[in-house]
């Protein structure tokens, strides 16, 4: 008896219908985290508060710090702008 030949992952994934993406109107929660010290940031921190704050490095792009830890963000910045590489950020933490 000879079986049927099955279908490839990716013949399968092309036969079946698209999944739905991510409801428009939903949850839009941002996960921060502080460059320097890992820190986790929320939202609000960033606003009158002003316990937190964005830092741009030369190539424009965003990255968040505690108000305490804007020195060491601002060096980790300059060696991510002199050499190239990405950020040296600590590791996140609650």
């Amino acid at each position: 008896m000879k079986r049927e030949k099955r279908l490839t992952k990716r013949e399968r994934k092309a036969l079946a219908p698209p999944r739905p993406a991510a409801a428009a109107g939903g949850h839009q929660h941002q996960h921060i985290h502080c460059v320097a010290c890992g820190k986790h940031l929320d939202a609000v921190q960033f606003g009158a508060q002003g316990t937190a704050t964005w830092i741009s490095c030369q190539h424009k792009s965003t990255f968040a710090s505690c108000v305490e830890c804007v020195d060491m963000t601002r060096r980790l910045l300059a060696e991510h702008d002199r050499t190239g590489k990405p950020v040296q950020s600590a590791a996140a933490w609650h």
